[in-house]
């Protein structure tokens, strides 16, 4: 067997030493550039040319709604510019909101509410607020959020069991079924009615993912993203459309004028009161709708025996 003789072994080791002190193969932080620590890595220099690939930047703005422009959503921004912003990926990410009075409840719409109940599935308590919503596809909701979209009884103790114990906080998803004058709310969450008192202090709230009832004018608060330098061409992660109107609230009909017909003069000194009409269903200036379940008020000629018939049989 051949030996290297030790004048070369020498020589080979004073060459390795001197390259690890010049490139620092065996010290891996020797390498790297001034400033650059371990929190550093895979930040550093791409081979990727600059501005080929722009960061995504994060935008948060108010303005009010314009409209609807090719699937966008047009938004004025307080500073007077205007936005074009693409809709959320997740639908219960866009929201309209509002408030409302038990006159805008209506049968089977959809609601959502928690309450508390003691032993036998009595509720300890009344409703503090009422959710209502529209149905969104479940196909694009996942957990407890679908939860929040689907008929049933759901508790944060006892999640998953289709036999939910009527006991404790419980979260209830259904069709209002009616509203009683005592103040108890009956709902269909799923297979099981579910009743409840209500009272003066419970708030209903209208939450939509549509905009089903937006309109040009309301306010809007858009959290999203977009790439420099377009900053008014944003990707929503979440939209929000709010108003002061409240739903349910009695509003005064506009007057109509009586119609003319042509020839026809009208002396102001005739003592004479123009007539005026009463749109169909109307109620009556300063009623308000009495709730659910009521027939909308009758005309003056409400018995049908009252009205004369079209012939009458001659007397033999």
């Amino acid at each position: 067997m051949n030996r290297i003789s030790p004048p070369l072994i020498a020589l080979f080791l004073s060459i390795h030493c001197f390259l690890s002190m010049q490139c620092g193969f065996d010290n891996p932080l020797a390498a790297q550039a001034p400033g650059f620590g371990t929190a550093d890595l895979g930040q550093g220099q791409s081979n990727v040319p600059a501005g080929t690939l722009p960061a995504n930047e994060v935008t948060n703005f108010k303005g009010t709604l314009k409209g609807i422009r090719r699937n966008l959503v047009v938004v004025e921004k307080e500073d007077g510019s205007e936005a074009l912003v693409a809709m959320p990926d997740t639908i219960s990410s866009f929201q309209f909101v509002a408030k409302a009075t038990p006159a805008f409840l209506q049968r089977g719409m959809l609601m959502r509410f928690s309450a508390n109940f003691g032993p036998g599935g009595v509720p300890l308590a009344p409703v503090g607020k009422i959710t209502l919503f529209q149905p969104v596809d479940p196909r694009s909701l996942h957990g407890r959020t679908k939860e929040q979209f689907t008929p049933g009884i759901y508790s944060d103790t006892h999640r998953g069991n289709r036999n939910q114990p009527m006991v404790g906080k419980l979260s209830i998803v259904g069709r209002l079924i009616g509203l009683a004058p005592n103040g108890v709310l009956a709902v269909q969450a799923g297979k099981m009615p579910v009743q409840v008192p209500v009272d003066a202090n419970t708030t209903l709230e209208v939450r939509y993912n549509n905009l089903a009832l937006a309109q040009e004018g309301d306010a809007v608060t858009v959290a999203g993203f977009y790439q420099p330098p377009n900053e008014n061409q944003v990707k929503a992660d979440r939209i929000t459309i709010s108003t002061d109107r409240v739903y349910g609230e009695y509003q005064p009909a506009p007057e109509r004028k009586s119609r003319r017909r042509r020839g026809d003069k009208q002396d102001a000194d005739d003592g004479k009161q123009a007539d005026t009409e009463q749109p169909s269903g109307q109620q009556p200036s300063g009623q308000q709708p009495s709730g659910l379940g009521d027939d909308a008020e009758k005309g003056d000629n409400a018995n049908p025996d009252d009205a004369k018939p079209d012939t009458q049989q001659e007397e033999l």
